[in-house]
């Protein structure tokens, strides 16, 4: 059922005055590449131990920039403006024709990228990834409920783990094939858990827009988060205890996924704030506390990895 438009527990419309200079690191999807760029630092140095060449760290940063932008521009397209929308929605709604723009000179950087420096291998894993991003991006938009039967944040976070992870994937030995796997797909869960996190933060925009996610059809809480982030918690830890999990890539894993923990906890505690001091939901969109589940993705793995590299 779609949200009434004169609710007031529901967010306010986002605003060009709303979008402060702090925020177009998220509204341009810059902090995806960041997340995107630091755990492919985490596999190259796990995996083939050594750091990603400039050019592989070029394609894989413009290529997450790419499929983000052209999720937001197409979610843009169908935004209904007289409802409440989430700040990115508003600007890329806003600046659609200098995104597309911008999106079409991206793409064909990265093309030449791609063709001038990249081999055949790496070439035909790189177009299985882009097919099944653009699969995600087709359903997506229309609301396939056949594909919806999994979860939009589970689907965005595993191909988002298998990005990461590409440039090992052509190059790998068979003997470690099966702990690249799982790292993937361990990963790729911690990142669904970051998608299905925010989806929760946004959980009324969501509804107000009728976009899918796992938020829109029940009365969410904390509580699957919490579930989630245990289990994931568990698993990481009986993978390391086996050997499928590699130490390092674990560590990167489990201060994370308990960065994350603290993150949703403390907004959990401020929205409980929020409401008994003013009896209304929080507003406004992006807000420090949005970048908080990034973050967590990021700080830690980077810290790990200066300690590893200047440490041992």
């Amino acid at each position: 059922m779609a949200a009434s438009r004169n609710s007031p527990a529901l967010p306010h419309v986002a605003t060009a005055r709303s979008i402060h200079t702090w925020h177009l690191v998220n509204l341009l999807s810059l902090d995806a590449v960041a997340v995107g760029l630091t755990w492919q630092l985490v596999f190259t140095l796990q995996f083939l131990h050594r750091f990603p060449t400039p050019v592989e760290s070029l394609i894989i940063g413009i290529s997450i920039w790419l499929a983000y932008t052209a999720d937001r521009i197409l979610d843009a397209r169908r935004l209904q403006t007289d409802l409440p929308h989430s700040s990115r929605h508003s600007f890329h709604d806003q600046f659609q024709i200098l995104m597309c723009f911008l999106w079409i000179i991206a793409f064909g950087f990265n093309v030449i990228l791609i063709a001038n420096f990249t081999n055949a291998d790496q070439i035909t894993w790189g177009m299985g990834c882009l097919l099944i991003v653009l699969l995600y991006l087709l359903n997506a938009q229309k609301n396939n409920r056949a594909v919806r039967q999994i979860p939009k944040e589970l689907q965005a976070g595993l191909i988002f783990g298998f990005g990461v992870s590409l440039v090992c994937w052509p190059v790998v030995s068979q003997q470690i094939t099966l702990n690249l796997l799982v790292a993937t797909l361990i990963t790729g869960t911690l990142f669904s858990i970051n998608c299905a996190t925010v989806a929760y933060w946004e959980r009324q925009i969501d509804q107000a827009q009728l976009f899918s996610a796992w938020t829109t059809q029940r009365n969410a809480t904390p509580a699957p988060l919490a579930i989630a982030l245990s289990l994931q918690l568990a698993l990481i830890l009986a993978l390391l205890s086996i050997d499928l999990l590699p130490t390092f890539i674990s560590h990167c894993l489990l201060s994370s996924t308990a960065c994350m923990t603290i993150a949703i906890f403390a907004n959990h505690k401020h929205e409980q704030t929020s409401r008994r001091k003013q009896n209304t939901r929080l507003t406004r969109s992006p807000q420090v506390r949005e970048l908080l589940a990034d973050l967590s993705l990021i700080l830690p793995p980077a810290t790990l990895i200066i300690w590893r590299v200047y440490l041992g």
